[in-house]
């Protein structure tokens, strides 16, 4: 899967997160409202899911069909 270069000590929220980041990733965001993202390589799209927090999952980034794991 696709990191990020620098360490983190909490969970990053995509929609302050700067295109060049979301890029490495191999997503992109297209509703910030919403949280709804799309894969670069295959145009799939999908809304993660935030924890008790209000924070995404350590995979919110990962593609469902698998394609920047």
């Amino acid at each position: 899967m696709k990191t990020l270069a620098r360490n983190r000590v909490d969970k990053e929220d995509v929609r302050h997160m700067p295109k060049g980041e979301l890029d490495r990733l191999g997503v992109r965001l297209l509703n910030p409202a919403s949280l709804i993202l799309q894969c670069v390589t295959c145009d799939e799209t999908w809304s993660p899911q935030l924890d008790a927090d209000g924070k995404l999952p350590f995979d919110a980034f990962v593609c469902p069909a698998g394609c920047n794991r």
